[in-house]
């Protein structure tokens, strides 16, 4: 029974060129559902693997002739692509210096974020490794102000509807029903966090979008997880942050989504789907002049 994905139903399917393979066994070696074994000297398609191939194309990525290909899932061979050399990836130094320069942006000038970078941050983040592959994880991405400002409009209008349901009398009604921790979140977090909104769009301010000419919009499916779908929007910001822009994560804007079926649907978000992130991009406005560390809990 192959492992339940929101467009394929079906496993995988990997193939042994036996004119080609040289049963070194480093397919069945990496293998993790144990659906490439080595039987008699050969290696073989174990028709009992419990969750059949999952098409992670690990087995293609370390064969050393091209022996194994892996078909369906959305995968085929035509997926393998060169391995980068060790020189060309970023070092330890390099990678920490992008994380320690990465800082939140909420004030961008006026340019608009160019399409090929955008497409750029997208690729560079669908290739990273997130839950089981294939990835049921979708981005919207949504382009120029004016696009983000019509969005950001709607989303008000659904906080605006929260307050008119969650009044303070209301919620002092419904204490007993919440339980203490998500009154005192309701209370002092969610809903001063929706006024605050409010408020600012009506004087002409942008407080959840922060006025950005770009927002990337990462939703998953009923059978991925929503950490998954925030992995990939934190492989995007390092991605931004590698190609000179600024982000910030924001949380505010895909609660209304996932109640807002229409909106989403618009978006381009598949029914069923939820929105779990969202992450604003734009070419930052605020000069760094230092980095600052930071620390575990322990």
């Amino acid at each position: 029974m192959p492992i339940i994905h929101s467009r394929y139903r079906e496993g995988g399917t990997p193939t042994i060129d036996e004119k080609t393979c040289v049963t070194c066994g480093e397919c069945t070696k990496i293998c993790a559902g144990q659906v490439l074994v080595m039987e008699e000297g050969k290696v073989r398609v174990n028709p009992g693997a419990p969750f059949g191939c999952i098409a992670c194309g690990h087995c293609m990525m370390v064969c050393p002739t091209g022996a194994v290909t892996v078909t369906g899932r959305g995968l085929s061979p035509d997926d393998l692509l060169p391995l980068p050399p060790p020189e060309a990836r970023a070092s330890a130094d390099a990678l920490e210096a992008l994380m320690r320069a990465r800082r939140s942006a909420r004030r961008f000038r006026e340019e608009e974020v160019a399409p090929e970078l955008l497409d750029g941050i997208v690729a560079m983040a669908e290739s990273a490794p997130m839950g089981i592959p294939p990835w049921d994880i979708g981005c919207v991405v949504v382009r120029g102000r004016r696009e983000v400002e019509d969005l950001a409009a709607e989303i008000i209008k659904g906080y605006e509807g929260f307050l008119k349901i969650f009044r303070p009398l209301t919620l002092t009604l419904m204490r007993p029903l919440l339980g203490r921790a998500r009154y005192e979140m309701f209370k002092d977090f969610l809903r001063p966090l929706a006024q605050k909104y409010v408020d600012a769009h009506r004087e002409g301010e942008d407080a959840l979008f922060y006025h950005a000419p770009a927002v990337l919009l990462f939703y998953h499916s009923p059978y991925a997880e929503a950490v998954d779908a925030s992995i990939a929007c934190t492989y995007a910001m390092l991605a931004a942050e590698s190609l000179g822009l600024g982000t910030t994560v924001v949380g505010g804007a895909p609660p209304v989504l996932a109640r807002n079926k229409a909106l989403s649907q618009k978006l381009g978000i598949p029914e069923g789907h939820t929105p779990s992130m969202a992450l604003i991009v734009g070419h930052p406005a605020t000069t760094w002049r230092h980095a600052i560390r930071r620390h575990f809990l322990s």
